[in-house]
C-alpha cells in the first residue's frame, strides 16, 4: 500500500522532473515537496495547505489529485500510520550519540589534543618557508654581497655550506658574503628543528671584488 509521499516520488521520477524543477513550475518551496515525498507531514504548514500543494504537484505531473488527495487523506487521518512514518524516519536518520555531562570535558580533550598532534606532525613534516629577497636571480654585482631574506624563527640559515645565521624575532636575516669574480652561485639553506630542509641556489655574476 503506497502512500502520497511514494506516489509523488515515483511519478516525478517516471517524467524525470527534478525537485527544483517542479518547485519552479509549481511555485511550491522545494522543502514542502521533499516533506511530501518523505510522508514527513510534521513539516508541512498544516492538512489544508498539504492538499493544496498535493493537487498542483500532481496536475503538474499529469496525474489526478483526487486520487492523491485521498491516499493522503487516508494517511494523515491515521494516527498509526502516521506514528508509523516517523518511527521510520527516526531510524533511518543520523543520530549523534548521548554524551553525559562528565564525559564531555575528557572527550572535548580528546578532541584538541588530536588536534594538537596533527598540527605538531604538520609541523614536523613541513619544510621551513624561505624566501630571498637581496640577491635577484641572475644579478650582476660586486662583492662582498648582501643576502636577505626571511624564514621561520626556529631555523637556521646555511649560506654556502659554511656560514651560519639565526634569523630575529620576525624570521628576517641578513648577512654579506665575499664571492670570486666571474660566474658564480650561492647556495642558501633553512633547516628548521626538526630538521626539515629548504634550499634556494642563485646564480650571480660577480664583476668586482
Amino acid at each position: 500500500m503506497k502512500t502520497v509521499g511514494q506516489l509523488l516520488h515515483s511519478e516525478r521520477n517516471r517524467k524525470n522532473i527534478s525537485i527544483s524543477e517542479l518547485s519552479l513550475a509549481t511555485k511550491i518551496d522545494g522543502k514542502y515537496i521533499e516533506a511530501l515525498e518523505a510522508d514527513r507531514y510534521d513539516l508541512l504548514p498544516s492538512e489544508t495547505f498539504a492538499k493544496g500543494f498535493i493537487r498542483n504537484l500532481s496536475l503538474s505531473l499529469g496525474s489526478d489529485p483526487e486520487d492523491f488527495i485521498a491516499v493522503f487523506r487516508r494517511d494523515y487521518r491515521n494516527p498509526e500510520l502516521k506514528k508509523n512514518i516517523v518511527k521510520q524516519h527516526k531510524k533511518t536518520g543520523f543520530n549523534l550519540p548521548h554524551i553525559s555531562s562528565q564525559l564531555l570535558p575528557i572527550v572535548l580533550g580528546v578532541i584538541v589534543f588530536l588536534i594538537y598532534l596533527i598540527f605538531q606532525f604538520r609541523v614536523i613534516l613541513t619544510p621551513p618557508p624561505l624566501t630571498v629577497n637581496r640577491p635577484l636571480m641572475d644579478a650582476v654585482l660586486s662583492s662582498p654581497i648582501e643576502i636577505q631574506g626571511s624564514t621561520s624563527t626556529d631555523s637556521l640559515v646555511t649560506i654556502n655550506e659554511d656560514s651560519v645565521v639565526k634569523p630575529d624575532q620576525n624570521g628576517a636575516f641578513r648577512m654579506s658574503v665575499n664571492l670570486p669574480v666571474g660566474e658564480t652561485s650561492i647556495k642558501i639553506k633553512a633547516t628548521n628543528r626538526f630538521g626539515r630542509v629548504t634550499t634556494i641556489e642563485l646564480p650571480l655574476t660577480i664583476i668586482s671584488n
